[in-house]
């Protein structure tokens, strides 16, 4: 039976195989999704955000693979109730963890003077980010209605939880958008608003299945069954794949208005 120190150990060990260089191939590709010109200023910033999330993201996939598993004795902890992270919501929770790395780290150099915040997440994702706050409060609110009944729910303190990393999810993605543009050039810029893009779009996407696997999943299944797992969840997949995934073209300043 494994046990948290070596769950700890593999984390670390992860953090450190990924905190090597990044293989241009990454960058190259990463510059072709965002439609992005790889130029001497340009490059390190992309290149310090790619390591920068994979050295978070895969100690949280390999913690979401072990502890999946019931091998972890956390009742030992004084916990009521055992716990349990599928591979993607521990992927998830290293997404966050990379944001707020990356958020802690604020340029001291000049800021750039802009109208309004950058339109940085496309319709379709803004629509998974709210789509899943009210997915994980209505799930919170029901897992509650069914503790009041008098029904036992172990694992409503885990939908709590959930809630509360789709709070702060919403917090991140706000925060990107507030953050100050530097005043550097255009390809500078140009390179800080499409990491910031494809974040908040993978926190927008990813937030929907996080939500949906931490509230529906685990908590109510007295009240919802096991038939919106597969029919809902499948296709939840794949469209926050696609739409985290595609090309959106960011603005900065006032939406255009019609004459």
């Amino acid at each position: 039976m494994l046990s948290l120190a070596v769950v700890a150990v593999l984390m670390a060990f992860a953090a450190r195989y990924w905190s090597g260089p990044v293989h241009p191939q990454r960058i190259t590709a990463f510059a072709r999704r965002h439609a992005l010109a790889i130029t001497p200023g340009a490059e390190p910033v992309v290149r310090h955000y790619l390591r920068t999330t994979r050295v978070w993201r895969a100690p949280g996939l390999v913690a979401g693979l072990f502890l999946t598993m019931p091998m972890i004795p956390f009742t030992d902890f004084g916990l009521p109730f055992g716990m349990s992270i599928d591979p993607f919501s521990g992927w998830f929770l290293g997404v966050l963890g990379a944001e707020l790395a990356i958020g802690s780290r604020r340029d001291p150099g000049p800021v750039a003077a802009v109208t309004a915040p950058p339109r940085l997440l496309s319709p379709q994702a803004r629509a998974f980010l709210y789509g899943g706050a009210a997915l994980s409060a209505a799930s919170l609110l029901i897992g509650i209605g069914v503790a009041l009944t008098g029904t036992p729910s172990p694992a409503l303190p885990w939908t709590g939880v959930g809630a509360a990393v789709t709070g702060g999810t919403l917090l991140l993605v706000r925060s990107l958008r507030l953050r100050p543009i530097p005043a550097a050039p255009a390809d500078v810029v140009a390179a800080v608003l499409a990491t910031r893009s494809r974040s908040a779009h993978t926190l927008a996407t990813g937030n929907a299945v996080f939500a949906y696997a931490w509230g529906l999943v685990d908590v109510p299944m007295t009240a919802w069954g096991d038939l919106p797992v597969g029919v809902v969840g499948l296709p939840l997949v794949v469209g926050a794949f696609l739409t985290g995934t595609r090309q959106w073209a960011i603005t900065v300043g006032p939406p255009a208005t019609r004459p």
